[in-house]
C-alpha cells in the first residue's frame, strides 16, 4: 500500500492533477495514404494461377477485399507443335492473337524458330504486353478491344492470309468476320482452358460470393457450373460480359474500355466497400 500511495503523489506533484485523468484511446493507425479497414464482402479473383494479380493490387489500393479463386487453367495441345514450322514456313499478311495465353502461347513457338518477321494484330493492351516484352511489336490494334471489331478493322494489305494460333474454344467471330470481308485465314488451336480444381471448402466460398470477377467467357461457364448465378459478375470485357448474361447472372457489369484499370474502376463503382480516406493536410 506504501508503495502505491508514493507513486500516485508522485505522479501528482511532478504532473498535476491534470495527469490523473483518465488516458486516451489512441486512435486507430492508418495502414497506408489511402484506405483502411473495410467490412464489405471480398471480390473473387478468377484468373489462372499466377495471373491475377495486378487486379488484387488495384482493389487492395481502394480497400477491397479479394480472394483469388482460379476458375481455369491452360494446357498445350498437339497443334502447338505445328505452329513454329507454319511461322516459319508460310508466309502470311497478318497473325492475329487475340488474348495474353494465346500471345504467350505463340511466343513459345516464335523464339526457338529463330523469331522470324512477322505482322501481329493483337487484341488488348496486356496482350500487346505480352507480345512486347518478347520483342514482337504489334502492327495493328481494333479500336475496341474485341475480336469481332478486330475483324471488322483489320486492313486488307498484300497477301489477304491470316493465321491465327488460338484456344480450342475460341468462337468463330474473328474467322467469320475475316472471310466476308475476303480474308483466308488459317486457324490452329494450339492450346485450351480446362476447369481448375477446387476442394469442398473453395467450393462453399464461391458459393456465397457477392461478387466476383471474370476475365473469359471459359472462367464463367465454369463458375456456373459450380456456384451458380447468384454474384455480381464484374467482367472485364465485353465478351465475358456477353457470356455472364448467356448463363443466366442477373447483375452484369464491364468496362466500356476493356482493360485491368478500368475493370478495378468497375468494381469499386459497386460502393458496397467503406473506405476511411486521411484527412487532407492543412
Amino acid at each position: 500500500m506504501r508503495t502505491l500511495i508514493y507513486v500516485v503523489c508522485l505522479a501528482a506533484t511532478s504532473s498535476g492533477w491534470a495527469a490523473m485523468r483518465p488516458a486516451r484511446r489512441p486512435r486507430a493507425r492508418r495502414i497506408s495514404a489511402g484506405a483502411v479497414a473495410s467490412n464489405g464482402p471480398p471480390v473473387f479473383l478468377t484468373r489462372e494461377l499466377g495471373k491475377n494479380g495486378k487486379l488484387r493490387k488495384l482493389l487492395q489500393a481502394r480497400n477491397i477485399p479479394c480472394d483469388e479463386l482460379p476458375c481455369i487453367a491452360f494446357e498445350r495441345l498437339p497443334a502447338f507443335t505445328e505452329l513454329a514450322s507454319v511461322v516459319t514456313a508460310e508466309k502470311f499478311g497478318w497473325i492475329i492473337i487475340t488474348s495474353p495465353e494465346a500471345a504467350s502461347v505463340f511466343v513459345e513457338a516464335w523464339e526457338p524458330s529463330g523469331c522470324p518477321e512477322v505482322s501481329i494484330a493483337c487484341v488488348g493492351a496486356a496482350t500487346a504486353k505480352v507480345l512486347d516484352d518478347a520483342g514482337l511489336h504489334s502492327k495493328f490494334m481494333p479500336s475496341k478491344a474485341t475480336g469481332k471489331v478486330l475483324a471488322q478493322e483489320l486492313p486488307l494489305q498484300g497477301a489477304a492470309t491470316v493465321l491465327y494460333p488460338c484456344s480450342a474454344l475460341a468462337g468463330d467471330a474473328v474467322e467469320s468476320g475475316l472471310t466476308k470481308r475476303g480474308f483466308s485465314l488459317r486457324r490452329i488451336e494450339t492450346y485450351t482452358t480446362v476447369p481448375a480444381v477446387w476442394n469442398d471448402e473453395e467450393t462453399r466460398r464461391a458459393q456465397h460470393a457477392s461478387v466476383v470477377s471474370f476475365a473469359s467467357p471459359s472462367a464463367v461457364r465454369m463458375w456456373q457450373e459450380r456456384a451458380g448465378t447468384a454474384a455480381t459478375a464484374v467482367c472485364i470485357g465485353e465478351t465475358s460480359a456477353e457470356e455472364a448474361r448467356r448463363v443466366g447472372f442477373e447483375r452484369v457489369l464491364y468496362p466500356e474500355a476493356p482493360g485491368v484499370s478500368s475493370w478495378a474502376d468497375t468494381v469499386a463503382s459497386l460502393g458496397l466497400w467503406s473506405v476511411d480516406f486521411p484527412a487532407p493536410t492543412l
